[in-house]
């Protein structure tokens, strides 16, 4: 997409034709004055880098439930996807992922880490690719419209031992540690032509659970969603602009970046059986950035 564009521009420019990029917000510049680019995927190779990612959803967390005896919520953990035009798009089609009929509940999801148990939880093996305490994390998307559908992009602390389930299987609650950002959780239900509603987290707090009405169609064009993070305070943003800000406890690990479209039934909606396929979250690009002490 990036290139596409920069090449439309040029060929405008020669022939005098005057040119229009749409109502998509054009992708800022690699270069942020006062950070340093940590992580940085533009996706403009045909193939998701390795180097980069895992392509399924919690897989360690996966097989350790399995070993408790705590089904899974989903039939399969791997990711279905395609990058096409240096966009990255996180698929939900009629078949893929593998589930029993089309109405289960099923995730397309890639991570930067990864992580695998021994005999007991106290011995474990992280698996990271990348993972940073603070910063900026930025994104430039486009999420799909449906009930049932959740575009998600978060952090998560890479210590599976301090991420939001204890060792038998139970889901933490308010009070037990902040373990979990989300940059943005977009419902496809809370889409509209004219507005969107986003879900902005830090779990488990008791303030910071904020869902705030964004004068976009996030479904129609492409959008900047970024959140920097420091000690004390997290500031949303979105096309550069302050959506909101927390203060308070913030988490002390690093952590590592999960990008997944979901559909399921629960807060988000029900499934629509009548919805067509596919369904994409499209990502255009991810860039990490710490602060330049310099």
């Amino acid at each position: 997409m990036k290139n596409k564009n920069i090449c439309a521009i040029c060929i405008c420019w020669i022939l005098g034709i005057d040119f229009v990029l749409g109502a998509d917000v054009s992708a800022p510049s690699v270069e942020k004055s006062g950070w340093k680019l940590t992580f940085q995927d533009e996706f403009d190779r045909p193939q998701l880098n390795d180097m980069y990612w895992f392509a399924a959803y919690r897989s360690g967390r996966k097989e350790y439930f399995k070993r408790i005896g705590k089904p899974s919520r989903w039939t399969d953990h791997n990711a279905c996807y395609v990058i096409e035009n240096g966009v990255l798009k996180l698929r939900i089609d009629e078949k893929l992922p593998f589930r029993p009929n089309r109405t289960n509940q099923c995730v397309s999801c890639i991570q930067t880490s990864d992580h695998r148990f021994g005999a007991t939880t106290n011995e474990y093996q992280i698996l990271d690719k990348f993972a940073q305490k603070y910063g900026w994390f930025e994104i430039r998307c486009r999420c799909p419209r449906g009930e049932g559908l959740l575009s998600a992009l978060w952090l998560h602390q890479h210590d599976p031992t301090k991420q939001e389930y204890t060792p038998d299987g139970g889901r933490k609650t308010v009070g037990d540690g902040v373990v979990e950002i989300d940059i943005i959780e977009q419902q496809g239900r809370c889409i509209s032509d004219t507005s969107s509603t986003v879900d902005l987290n830090l779990h488990f707090t008791r303030e910071a659970h904020y869902r705030p009405k964004v004068d976009i169609d996030a479904s129609k064009e492409f959008h900047v969603w970024a959140m920097e993070w420091q000690e004390g305070q997290i500031d949303w943003y979105l096309d550069g602009k302050v959506i909101k800000t927390y203060k308070g406890p913030t988490p002390q690990e690093k952590m590592f970046i999960l990008m997944a479209l979901f559909q399921y039934s629960g807060w988000i909606g029900k499934i629509d059986p009548n919805l067509t396929y596919p369904r994409d979250l499209e990502i255009d690009y991810v860039r990490v950035y710490a602060r330049d002490k310099k």
